[in-house]
């Protein structure tokens, strides 16, 4: 295969990141997400819920560490840390302060009411958890995480194509597998600082042999890849159902095991089978990066606002009204933020807020 037709198949990256989002966004807006459910029928429901969108994050690593193998021999690695700098951090400083903002409007509105209000009494304190909650609890941990696994990959540079390097970094993501069950450190993926950058490695190591997995993966039928999906979505469940039985209470943590297998075999499937040109007209590129930075304000303040004088509570819900209700949920969220981002991308003073 010509270098002209490898280039042209980078058109993958802004499909499966455009599919990997939706995942991701369905997965924060689920109903599902957090509850504590009695009965087993309701928590494979719940379970399965979950779980068939939740390659998302594995996936994203992937390419990004895969863009990063094609910029390498482009920048230093002060070019390269300097440019993610501006391009992400930049964004993501913008609307965590937005969502702060929107945070202590809602205090001043419980504070008028005359409602307890933390972020009067103690604003400091207020301040403080408020940051915490967005950086740990929210979508914007990703950007964190994923500037300090660049930063690990650029700072062992020339350590970076060497298969010993890839296992240490397999290792430290398998740590935190085996330590849902012992609980040596907190659980959260999102607290998982070494967790993640043997996924940007494997991209990386993705382009560097990207001839090869394209031969390879030609060679793969539909039923086996299909098949494989499937088997390792089964493993994952009942992984996580365990885990609900033995009280963990990060049952679906992404980086389970069975979770990492699944992602992989995801990605896979969406390289080969899910290369929609249909996707193109919904222009990947320019809005996948703003959904995941907008998506969660509107899950986090405003989600509650339509919900509440609908007297809907998740909690009081059946499990397969959840079910449905997850669906839901996730266009309208989905839709709107979708809708945000691309007018705030016809703007030439605001569009570098959503990475355009």
């Amino acid at each position: 295969m010509t270098t002209k037709n490898i280039t042209k198949n980078y058109d993958f990256i802004d499909t499966m990141r455009f599919i990997a989002m939706i995942g991701i966004v369905m997965e924060h807006s689920s109903p599902f997400l957090g509850l504590k459910l009695n009965t087993l029928h309701d928590q494979i429901i719940q379970t399965v819920a979950l779980q068939f969108i939740k390659f998302g994050t594995i996936v994203f690593f992937i390419l990004a560490g895969f863009l990063i193998g094609d910029k390498f021999n482009e920048y230093t690695t002060k070019q390269y840390l300097g440019r993610r700098l501006r391009t992400t951090f930049k964004p993501w400083i913008f609307w965590v302060t937005i969502f702060i903002i929107l945070f202590y409007i809602d205090e001043c509105v419980r504070y008028f009411k005359g409602s307890d209000s933390l972020g009067f009494t103690d604003p400091i304190a207020y301040l403080l958890d408020r940051i915490h909650f967005i950086v740990v609890q929210t979508s914007f941990w990703f950007i964190i995480n994923f500037m300090l696994c660049i930063t690990i990959l650029l700072v062992f540079r020339k350590y970076m194509y060497k298969i010993t390097f890839g296992v240490i970094l397999g290792i430290l993501s398998l740590f935190y597998s085996v330590n849902l069950y012992y609980d040596w450190i907190p659980t959260g993926h999102t607290t998982a600082l070494l967790g993640f950058v043997f996924y940007l490695w494997l991209g990386v190591i993705l382009h560097k042999y990207f001839n090869e997995f394209i031969s390879w993966i030609n060679k793969q039928s539909f039923l086996l890849i299909a098949g494989a999906v499937l088997i390792t979505f089964v493993i994952s469940c009942a992984e996580t159902i365990n885990l609900i039985q033995l009280g963990s209470n990060d049952s679906g943590n992404t980086l389970r095991f069975s979770n990492i297998i699944f992602s992989l075999v995801s990605f896979l499937f969406l390289y080969k089978y899910c290369n929609f040109s249909v996707i193109e007209k919904l222009k990947p590129r320019s809005m996948t990066f703003g959904i995941h930075l907008l998506h969660h304000i509107l899950i986090i303040i405003f989600l509650p606002m339509l919900l509440r004088p609908m007297k809907i509570v998740y909690a009081h819900q059946s499990a397969w009204s959840l079910f449905f209700l997850q669906f839901a949920i996730f266009i309208l969220i989905y839709a709107t933020t979708y809708a945000i981002v691309y007018f705030i991308g016809k703007s030439e003073k605001w569009k570098w807020t959503v990475g355009q």
